[in-house]
């Protein structure tokens, strides 16, 4: 049977049921859970001007999916990775077309069966870009070889974009045996602030759903952080709250409080034997202890509590995060500017 591709532009007309099954026999991350999807359309955090909902068919079923959004590339890359690594310039008035949010960093055309559904999904995001009058038009934040190497076969020029990092949990027995595997300086540093945390008096919690105000306390500190690296627009911090609230069930909160006061804290997604931590805020003038250092050490020694087998951690933060003991994996962007 021929592949057919039916574009969508709101998740509204999707049907729940059909795409929740998929997903899970798809295996895909988080990032196309149902939950993550309908928080990108409904509370963007990066501006857009329409999503847009790729689904592949053949005989009626449904083997193949890919969300897609339309923005200003001035919106979409607010770190200036896509200027710097593919040439795509954020100073214009231009539209690109992009899949996934870039605030997933595990993106690929999600297939079921074969090459075929991949190359029809990749074929009408192109002619979709055209239609929508996008200047660029392609995958972002693309992990896997297997996924680079079709993409490149199917007309999309694939480049390094940046790393992202992660932690394998399932060779350590304890958490000793983390803090001991850490570089030196890292060593170091986190024994000294898990003293000074300990002597003080702070205390971290895991929160789970449903959150109460120290939800919306944690996402302002997420944008004051956001904004001391200069991209306040990020991480919004009214709309990350929402974002997080309809994303519910697949979030947790570490959150470090002093005196009655949110002082820091990294909101987390929780996928199986993954906990991959999304976002962190954190503010120094109350304490006399790193409390993203404490957080991070807290998640370790959760995530090894919990069974997890993986930790990731993002992107960006190089340094801090490999004195973490975290290990970078590059994403790449698979793109094209858009032939009329």
């Amino acid at each position: 049977m021929p592949i057919e591709v039916e574009i969508l532009n709101s998740i509204e007309q999707m049907d729940e049921a059909e795409y929740r099954v998929f997903h899970h026999a798809s295996g895909a991350s988080f990032f196309y859970d149902w939950r993550f999807l309908c928080a990108a359309e409904r509370w963007p955090l990066l501006a857009i001007k329409g999503a847009f909902y790729l689904l592949a068919r053949e005989d009626g079923k449904l083997i193949g999916f890919v969300p897609a959004y339309l923005q200003l590339v001035q919106a979409v890359d607010p770190f200036g990775l896509l200027a710097r690594t593919a040439g795509i310039q954020s100073d214009r008035e231009q539209c690109a077309l992009f899949s996934h949010a870039m605030h997933c960093f595990d993106s690929g055309v999600v297939v079921l069966l074969g090459a075929a559904a991949e190359d029809a999904l990749v074929g009408a995001l192109k002619a979709l870009a055209i239609r929508l009058d996008a200047q660029y038009v392609g995958l972002l934040n693309v992990a896997s070889d297997q996924a680079r190497q079709q993409l490149a076969e199917q007309g999309l020029t694939v480049r390094y974009l940046v790393d992202r990092y992660y932690m394998d949990m399932t060779r350590f027995e304890g958490f000793d045996a983390v803090i001991k595997a850490l570089p030196k300086d890292g060593r170091y540093e986190m024994t000294r602030q898990l003293r000074k945390f300990a002597a003080g008096s702070g205390g971290i919690n895991l929160l789970s759903p449903p959150f109460d105000h120290r939800l919306e306390q944690l996402a302002a500190l997420c944008e004051q952080t956001t904004a001391r690296n200069g991209t306040p627009q990020y991480f919004p911090a009214q709309t990350l709250a929402r974002f997080v609230r309809t994303c519910e069930g697949l979030i947790r909160l570490v959150v470090v409080e002093d005196q009655g006061v949110v002082v820091g804290g990294l909101i987390c997604f929780l996928d199986g034997t993954l906990m991959c931590i999304w976002s962190a805020g954190m503010r120094y003038d109350l304490t006399d202890y790193s409390p993203y250092t404490v957080s991070f050490a807290f998640a370790y020694e959760w995530a090894l509590g919990a069974g997890m087998h993986t930790i990731e951690a993002g992107r960006l933060n190089a340094r801090i995060k490999t004195r973490l003991g975290l290990q970078p994996l590059p994403l790449y962007s698979a793109t094209s500017a858009v032939a009329v």
